[in-house]
This record gives structure tokens, sequence and C-alpha cells, in this order.
């Protein structure tokens, strides 16, 4: 099974000699995992994903995750795309 994690980051900076700047850090991911993976293996790896974003850009004001299992159904089956 193919998921996809993405961890994004983001908020406003100070720059000198700007009125606004605004920061962003965006990391993805794709694993190709069992599907007898635990959705606590599942969260370890988005919990390391926004440690990583975490180490690159402390204090955000916003950090979002987000996690895609890809999959179709086909002949009544669910078929996992990867």
């Amino acid at each position: 099974m193919k998921i996809e994690i993405e961890v994004q980051a983001f908020g406003e900076v100070e720059v000198q000699g700007t009125a606004d700047a605004h920061k962003g850090v965006e990391l993805m991911e794709v694993h190709n995992l069992s599907k007898d993976t635990t959705l606590g293996e599942v969260e370890n790896l988005l919990s390391r994903l926004f440690q990583e974003v975490e180490n690159g850009y402390k204090n955000p004001e916003q950090n979002a995750g987000k996690i895609t299992i890809r999959c179709k159904k086909e002949n009544g089956e669910i078929v996992y795309l990867g």
C-alpha cells in the first residue's frame, strides 16, 4: 500500500527592511507499506517528519500534516496504487 505523508510549517518572520515576510517549509515522503502496518506505525512516520520540519523551522505559527492513501475500486475490490 502506497502512502504519502506531507508536513507543512509556515508563519511570519522578521526580515530587516521589509514590512511583511513569511517563511514556509514543506516536506513530503512516499512509503510503500504492507496492509499489516498499524496506525501507530504510520503515526510514528508522521511524527518523525514533523520533527524534521521543526528542526529546520523553530516555532512556526502553523504546523500541519496530511496522510494520503491512494487506491481505486476494481472489479468490486479495493486496489492500492503504488
